[in-house]
């Protein structure tokens, strides 16, 4: 007798096809073994030793002989493969993750269990996996959101933030651990000029404990984060980083300081380059930006394209505290504030008229120049979209999740970079300047200038 229908419809996909299909999603798992196997037959398993170990030789002789493009290159893929297969992403650990969670689904007809599908782990950091998920049938993003707290306690991390990726797929970002545990000292300042290289100026450190280094020659920055979240620390931490250079001329620092406390202790070393009020950081901006058209006629008559920092042609570093508030005040000093960046920010690098700008809000309604400034730095935030708001599109989906720092003053300080050799945020934390710190500062570059009228900072 013909089985019924009830019978044929409990019927499961036999082992061999599930296994060819396992294969096919994920051929690097067959194609390795499958090589070294074929390489073993053919050669001989000494040959293929050999060539093996020659393989690791090379990879740890990378890893010991340069660590910074190890790191960036090679560190991401091999940390990605061993988290998807040798960890609770993969297998009956998954499975059970899932179960564990209330993130299965019973098929109606089989009764068989089903199961989310991993299909990409990638581990961009040291601290926070990228897990993209498919979604089985009748099943929302916004039930692996509601389980997101216990998915958290259940893989022993930080937290999770879940997002939605395409139709049928979610992404799980999983922080581990907080690799900032204490607060990083205010940078030492350095003696001399010859001590100070503009193109690599110290900001904090980095989530692999390297030094968080930024260029301040050729280079505009963003700087976003809400209240608390430790944005003047950045600036702060580059001016004692520079400090020489500013008490010998070489670095001219201009600042608009619209909240009337942030940076009003760097006043007495600002020779007059100082604002508190919409309408006076509107003409001091001018005044940046007149100068900035004066070296250009000087450089043109004198016929170069390019010139060292000198005290003839210092780095002039304009620093624009909360500027979101400065273009809300009226919509005429808005409007011609923006006009005067755009125009530094388009041509202040040959003339080293350097920008470096802190906001809380940073959609394009209210920064409109947003584009012109390249190198970018987001501390927390309160909205989930601002990681790509600042960093650029897919930020958050590769762990820059800005919005899920804590809002602790322990916390203040961490945030997320561009990596200017790739799309891959990193976790920074930068030093934190305390007052007495900033009053050092003052002092040090109040002190007797060099006589030498002929210095050059490292470019």
């Amino acid at each position: 007798m013909g089985k019924s229908k009830a019978e044929v419809a409990k019927r499961v996909i036999g082992a061999e096809f599930r296994a060819a299909l396992w294969a096919v999603r994920h051929p690097g798992m067959v194609a390795v073994p499958s090589s070294l196997a074929a390489s073993a037959w053919q050669f001989g398993p000494t040959v293929t030793g050999i060539g093996v170990g020659a393989v690791v030789a090379g990879t740890v002789g990378w890893y010991r002989a340069h660590p910074d493009t190890f790191d960036t290159v090679a560190a991401p893929w091999l940390r990605s493969w061993r988290r998807r297969w040798a960890s609770a992403y993969s297998g009956h650990l998954w499975r059970h993750l899932m179960a564990d969670c209330g993130l299965t689904r019973e098929h109606r007809k089989t009764k068989h269990l089903l199961y989310p599908r991993v299909v990409r782990v990638r581990s961009w950091s040291p601290s926070v996996d990228t897990v993209t998920v498919a979604l089985v049938p009748g099943q929302s993003t916004r039930k692996f959101i509601e389980a997101a707290e216990s998915l958290a306690e259940s893989l022993r991390a930080e937290r999770v933030a879940v997002e939605r990726h395409r139709p049928g797929q979610v992404v799980l970002v999983v922080q581990r651990d907080e690799p900032f545990t204490e607060i990083i000292p205010a940078p030492v300042m350095p003696l001399d000029v010859e001590d100070v290289d503009l193109s690599s100026v110290y900001v904090g450190e980095t989530e692999y404990g390297h030094d968080w280094r930024e260029p301040m020659l050729g280079a505009h920055f963003l700087n976003a984060g809400a209240t608390g979240a430790g944005k003047n620390s950045i600036g702060l931490a580059k001016a004692r980083s520079v400090a020489p250079l500013i008490r010998d001329g070489l670095v001219k620092l201009w600042v608009c300081d619209p909240k009337l406390f942030e940076f009003s202790m760097l006043e007495p070393i600002l020779e007059g380059r100082y604002a508190n009020s919409p309408d006076d950081c509107l003409d001091l901006v001018e005044q940046f930006a007149n100068g900035m058209e004066a070296t250009q006629r000087r450089m043109k008559r004198a016929g170069v394209r390019s010139v060292p920092v000198s005290r003839e042609y210092p780095l002039h570093w304009l620093l624009i505290d909360e500027i979101g508030s400065l273009l809300a005040y009226r919509p005429e000093v808005a409007h011609e504030m923006i006009g005067q960046l755009s125009m530094v920010a388009s041509m202040g690098r040959a003339t080293h008229h350097s920008l470096d700008v802190y906001i809380q809000e940073p959609s394009k309604d209210v920064i409109p120049i947003r584009d012109l400034l390249p190198n970018r730095v987001c501390l927390r935030v309160n909205s989930a979209s601002h990681p790509d708001m600042v960093l650029g599109d897919g930020a958050r989906e590769r762990g820059a999740i800005a919005d899920q720092l804590p809002a602790e003053e322990s916390a203040a300080g961490i945030g997320f970079r561009r990596d200017q050799r790739s799309r891959v945020p990193r976790r920074v934390r930068a030093a934190y300047t305390s007052d007495d710190d900033i009053k050092e500062l003052v002092d040090f570059v109040k002190s007797s200038e060099s006589d030498s009228p002929n210095l050059r900072a490292v470019a």
